[in-house]
């Protein structure tokens, strides 16, 4: 039996996790953590470095999705490795507050900088002569800002209700639905129309129309390069082609989030609808690590399907390489000075 306090979710009359159980979690944790920060943060400095990387305004939409998987991996994910690893059933209740509300910003900012990824990309491939004149760097940053603004507005609302507590099985701090009554479920209803729902059918209605317009004009550039032997038109093809991969790439991007949040999802809407927590543990378990998955697989996604974000992982990690080599001897060197001089 579990022992119940106010941060703490006791419904559900299940053993402990066994020491196998706890091994096996914390191992996937600490992968998590690490490729999440790692990961994302090699994102952000590609961004950055690379002059071509940095003249796409829509890269700038790809820092901040990086940046809010990689503050999930250094606050929540880490949060909840330590939980996982003493076996807790208790969290200050400060903490359990703070860590749940970032935890839904995040998820919340993600999803919102998908959304606006999508409104980016549709102009850029449908709407090119109004692209440079409606996305510009300051739309880009109210984007930015509004993707925070909501994240942060919709994770207070259960601080000041006091509807948070530790989960146990959820391995973090979580709105324990079930027993909350209508307040918690009406605020459920406006979170899930507002920031997934809503989100999701804008997503899904821009990318069709994109993938429509890209397969046309690919088809019009095949026909326009088999008739042509101008180099202009080969580059405008070879460009065409290159912003076709960029939009498969976020396109994958999305998909990879859906799958990665569809449990987590789930099981939120069961427990809300039931009006008592019928998930069992390992389940509850397995959609929180779908949900951090979430944080760790852009990355990869870049490397493997994006050639420009592909070089530019490789350059981060070959000059890094080059500067611990040109160090080493530098050591070396100092401490044979030192040692002969004593």
């Amino acid at each position: 039996m579990i022992n119940c306090t106010a941060t703490t979710n006791c419904d559900t009359e299940e053993e402990y996790r066994h020491l196998p159980t706890i091994i096996f979690l914390a191992i996937i944790m600490v992968l998590f953590i690490f490729f999440s920060v790692f990961g994302n943060v090699l994102v952000v400095l590609a961004v950055i470095k690379t002059p071509s990387l940095r003249e796409e305004k829509s890269n700038y939409l790809v820092i901040n999705l990086a940046v809010t998987d990689m503050l999930n991996g250094a606050t929540v994910m880490l949060s909840t490795f330590v939980a996982l690893t003493t076996d807790t059933h208790t969290v200050p209740y400060s903490l359990c507050n703070l860590m749940c509300a970032a935890n839904y910003c995040f998820i919340i900012s993600s999803m919102m900088t998908l959304c606006f990824i999508s409104v980016d990309r549709l102009y850029a491939v449908v709407f090119p002569l109004k692209y440079l004149d409606l996305i510009t760097s300051k739309t880009l940053a109210i984007l930015i800002a509004e993707s925070w603004i909501q994240g942060i507005i919709f994770s207070m609302v259960p601080i000041i209700e006091d509807w948070i507590e530790y989960d146990y099985y959820e391995i973090t701090c979580a709105i324990q639905w079930h027993k909350k009554g209508d307040n918690a479920i009406y605020y459920v209803i406006v979170a899930f129309i507002l920031c997934f729902l809503g989100p999701g059918l804008v997503l899904g209605f821009n990318y069709m129309k994109i993938l429509r317009e890209a397969k046309k004009k690919m088809k019009i550039w095949a026909v326009t390069l088999q008739t042509s032997k101008n180099n202009s038109v080969k580059k405008k093809v070879k460009k065409e082609s290159a912003s076709a991969k960029t939009v498969r790439s976020l396109l994958i991007v999305v998909c990879a989030y859906f799958i990665c949040m569809t449990p987590f999802s789930v099981t939120k809407l069961i427990k809300v609808s039931s009006q008592r927590d019928i998930i069992s543990g390992p389940v509850n378990s397995t959609a929180s690590l779908f949900a951090f998955a979430s944080s760790v697989v852009n990355p990869m996604i870049y490397g493997i399907f994006r050639r420009d974000f592909r070089r530019a992982f490789q350059l981060i990690m070959r000059k890094r390489q080059s500067e611990n080599s040109v160090t080493r001897p530098c050591r070396t060197s100092y401490a044979l000075d030192q040692s002969t001089n004593t």
